[in-house]
C-alpha cells in the first residue's frame, strides 16, 4: 500500500489523478466522494487536502475509506456490487447535473 501521505509516488501523471488534483479546488466536488469506488482516487484527494491544510475534508475521506465495502480483501460478488452500485449512482448524479444545467 502506498499509505497516505503528501506525496503521490504512483500514477501521478494519468488523467484522471491531474483531474482529481486541479478539480479539489472546487467546492462542489466533495458532494461526489461517497460515490466514489477506487481507493486510489480516495488517497489522491485524502493527499490534496492534506497538502491544503483542509483537514475536515481530509478527515471526512479518511472516514470513507474506512468503510467495510471498500475493502480490497472482500469477495470478489461483493466488490463487483459495490463497485457498479458506487458507478451507477455517481452517473446518475452526473446526469442530473447535467440535465439540470440544460
Amino acid at each position: 500500500s502506498s499509505g497516505i501521505n503528501a506525496e503521490w509516488p504512483l500514477r501521478r501523471d494519468t488523467t484522471s489523478f491531474q483531474a482529481l488534483k486541479r478539480l479539489t479546488a472546487h467546492h462542489d466536488l466533495h458532494l461526489y466522494y461517497p460515490l466514489f469506488w477506487d481507493v486510489n482516487l480516495l488517497e489522491c484527494a485524502i493527499a490534496q487536502h492534506h497538502k491544503k491544510g483542509e483537514t475536515l475534508l481530509r478527515d471526512f475521506l479518511i472516514g470513507l475509506m474506512g468503510k467495510a465495502e471498500l475493502n480490497e480483501n472482500n469477495a470478489s460478488p461483493l466488490i463487483k456490487r459495490t463497485v457498479e452500485s458506487k458507478k451507477a449512482a455517481f452517473l446518475r448524479t452526473l446526469l442530473y447535473k447535467f440535465c439540470e444545467r440544460n
